[in-house]
């Protein structure tokens, strides 16, 4: 049985019916405009609604949207129709990812460099859309500005979203940057602008390609030029860690699917103060990259994800590697998962070789030390103690050891 006039359902690739939109019928183009890679299709409304919908406001003249989803129970009052179709959009993508568990969403830009992806996963306001707005600038196709979907092989795959700008537009872009966003200004409203690709500048849906580097971004407006800064894997696999919808996996699931990856990408870290010359800066180093990487490696922390200050341990008490953690080398680190809590840390190469001699047997802070020693010639044996205390400290704060 049909519901009414006024409403419609969208379907979407991969998706099927999951949207209805009620007394909104202007909400059906413009989400072709914002996703137009994405193939959606109007259905006859009938029976039960879908799980995301989309009313005109009741209240006042009419003004504005009230959605109600899965993400959404409580609804949502939404004032403009691009206000209505981000938030939308938002719930088209957690639906897809749910629908299609093998797939891994990663909150990240990406662009296409000489066959292969650059990733700039999210970094608080440091510009990922303008860089991907700067990568179609300079002649790239832009694969999302906000998220990629990660298949079972290790390839990046479009979802078809148009890139998204945050307005007003930063002062200090390239004149050429610029034009390029008046020129390919697509729907907006007073907060937010969607570019409107030319088809060659955006990978449609499902378009896969292979993952090439992963790229930390930081913006820095004293910079004269764009500077680039080789990082340990390490970073990489904290990024993918941290950036991802995956809520639900398993840190142990996760890291099987993020760790072969880092093992072959390389990571940096991009600084810059203008977006377009970074887009060329970045494009132009990896499509011929310099030769000896991974010989100036550096990490931005050395222990991140374990607790800074652990309580001092009793230095004549033995320790052992618990049974319940497993580890994951990277290159010189280690990462650690704590089964019962799926609680990741990460241990630079001095914290990995404690961590191998407490996993074949249960030692001493001092046994430790000297066996340490033997590798560290010139370090006074009193300061190797001391680190190894405060090191056992933060891992038995952590549950990842236990007394031998």
């Amino acid at each position: 049985m049909s519901v009414g006039t006024r409403v419609l359902d969208l379907g979407f690739e991969g998706l099927g019916a999951v949207l209805r939109l009620n007394d909104a019928p202007e909400m059906q183009p413009l989400l072709g405009e914002v996703t137009p890679g994405w193939r959606s299709f109007p259905l006859t409304a009938r029976g039960p609604a879908p799980a995301i919908r989309l009313a005109r406001d009741a209240r006042g003249a009419g003004q504005g949207y009230h959605q109600h989803s899965p993400e959404l129970p409580r609804g949502l009052h939404l004032p403009t129709p691009v206000a209505a179709a981000c938030s939308l959009v938002a719930d088209l993508v957690a639906a897809f990812f749910t629908r299609h568990p093998d797939l891994i969403g990663l909150h990240c830009g990406s662009a296409e460099v000489a066959g292969r992806l650059v990733l700039f996963p999210e970094s608080h306001r440091a510009g990922k859309s303008t860089l991907s707005a700067a990568f179609a600038a300079a002649g790239h196709r832009v694969f999302g500005d906000d998220v990629l979907a990660l298949t079972p092989e290790g390839e990046g795959m479009a979802l078809g979203i148009a890139p998204r700008l945050r307005l007003p537009l930063p002062p200090r872009l390239d004149p050429r940057l610029h034009d390029f966003a008046e020129r390919h200004a697509g729907p907006e409203d007073e907060r937010y602008r969607y570019l409107a690709l030319p088809a060659p500048l955006l990978a449609r849906h499902a378009e896969r390609r292979p993952l090439g580097a992963i790229v930390l971004i930081e913006r820095d407006d004293m910079l004269a030029a764009p500077e680039l800064v080789e990082l340990a894997p390490g970073e990489g696999v904290l990024q993918l860690l941290c950036q991802n919808f995956a809520h639900g996996q398993p840190s142990e699931t996760l890291m099987a699917r993020f760790l072969p990856l880092m093992a072959s990408l390389p990571c940096l870290l991009l600084r810059y103060a203008e977006p377009l010359a970074a887009a060329r800066c970045l494009a132009a180093h990896l499509a011929d990259p310099p030769p000896g990487r991974g010989t100036a490696a550096v990490s931005l922390t050395a222990h991140h994800a374990v607790p800074r200050a652990g309580a001092r341990v009793p230095t004549g008490r033995r320790w052992r590697a618990r049974a319940a953690v497993r580890d994951y080398p990277l290159g010189e680190e280690l990462f650690l998962i704590h089964g019962p809590s799926g609680a990741i840390h990460r241990l630079n190469a001095s914290g990995r070789a404690v961590w191998a001699l407490l996993a074949c047997e249960a030692l001493t802070a001092g046994e430790i030390a000297d066996l340490l020693s033997e590798h560290y010639g010139g370090v006074p044996a009193e300061r190797i103690e001391a680190d190894v205390c405060a090191l056992l400290g933060m891992l038995a704060e952590a549950e990842l050891i236990g007394p031998g």
